[in-house]
């Protein structure tokens, strides 16, 4: 009798167990292909990042969750690292001397439950997360909207506490909160010694409006960016879809104010970024048929330069094609044209980066999610 007891005991332990744990799912992307664009030579490219992510949530009992994500991004094609390209993780880095990044994609904790849900750590920039879904090419690539090189933009940031709120009908709500990287706004000068400079090492916030509700998408989104003496990036877009046509319409706008010089790749490649505006619109439009998806994007950008940048304009005409071998599948093929007014114009909205006025760019690969 004592045994029955006994073992009925540590079966409702072991239940009582089960069920506290933390329920984790694994996920990722893995993808590559080539890429030929003017001034560089073909070259094994992703389209889509290449990530292995953890997702998890706990029942806490009473409605609410405990949640956490770990993202790392890597290169496919050699299984070499992936350094951070944004805004505030280059400008972190310099300020802090260089680092890495190891999950360089989201990173946080956090609680969901009636309220919405919070997280802390490293998470998506709204501003980036939801305009992004206008393109109809993601920004991802050769085939992306000027909007990508957009000097502020990270699409994840760190030192965040982001708030997403429940949805009403297809209406929701989002905002952000990041820390600035040392509140004393220390800077190392170029003699080595350290001074002050006020206003560099700003804290950070964001607002996000959304709708998505059946066929309409509709977003307007405000950052304030960390680390950045204050500059800003706004942006609005919408897309509709009508039968098997999705249309979409967004334009953005951003300052970024002065930081002096910084780091905009690797080497000696400095920008001097004093009163630098940029502005991005973008018309596109995909058909689906079947398996396959045809996609097309006209994007036209206006940036005003300094006396290191001269300012101008940007053209960029993109065509693309997408078959879906199965549900975690695709063949992808794109080719895309940027026309700009002048080199040091080209040298931002290049998707090499490389300082030229006219850049051509073609791209095939395949996908695969799991």
């Amino acid at each position: 009798m004592n045994k029955k007891i006994l073992v009925a005991a540590l079966l409702t332990l072991a239940g009582t167990a089960a069920y506290a744990q933390t329920n984790v799912r694994i996920y990722g992307t893995v993808d590559t292909g080539y890429v030929k664009e003017t001034g560089t030579d073909t070259r094994m490219e992703e389209n889509e990042d290449n990530v292995i992510g953890f997702k998890g949530t706990e029942d806490l009992g009473g409605g609410y969750k405990a949640t956490f994500q770990l993202e790392k991004q890597f290169q496919l094609y050699d299984g070499g690292y992936k350094e951070s390209e944004g805004f505030h993780d280059t400008l972190a880095a310099r300020l802090k001397g260089e680092r890495h990044i190891d999950w360089l994609g989201a990173a946080n904790v956090g609680i969901k439950g009636d309220f919405g849900h919070i997280r802390l750590g490293r998470v998506n920039e709204m501003s980036v997360e939801y305009f992004k879904e206008i393109d109809p090419f993601e920004q991802l690539s050769t085939g992306s909207g000027l909007a990508k090189y957009n000097l502020t933009r990270s699409e994840q940031i760190s030192n965040t506490l982001r708030y997403d709120s429940p949805e009403w009908s297809g209406f929701s709500f989002g905002a952000t909160y990041t820390l600035g990287t040392d509140s004393h706004q220390r800077v190392e000068n170029d003699d080595g010694t350290f001074s002050h400079k006020r206003g560099i090492r700003n804290d950070g916030f964001g607002v996000s409006l959304r709708y998505d509700n059946d066929d309409l998408f509709l977003t307007a989104n405000f950052t304030r960016v960390a680390d950045s003496d204050k500059s800003w990036v706004w942006n609005v877009g919408g897309a509709y879809s009508i039968g098997d046509f999705r249309v979409s319409l967004g334009y953005q706008k951003s300052q970024v104010k002065d930081l002096g010089d910084w780091r905009l790749g690797e080497g000696d490649d400095f920008v001097e970024s004093t009163g630098i505006q940029q502005q991005e619109w973008e018309i596109g439009l995909a058909y689906g048929f079947g398996a396959s998806t045809v996609k097309f994007a006209y994007n036209r950008a206006l940036m005003d330069g300094n006396d290191y940048l001269k300012g101008g304009n940007a053209n960029k005409y993109a065509l693309g094609y997408t078959y879906d071998l199965s549900k975690r599948t695709q063949l992808y093929g794109m080719v895309s044209y940027t026309d700009s007014s002048n080199d040091d114009v080209g040298s931002i909205y290049n998707n090499n980066g490389v300082a030229t006025d006219s850049m051509t760019g073609v791209q095939f690969g395949i996908t695969h999610n799991f």
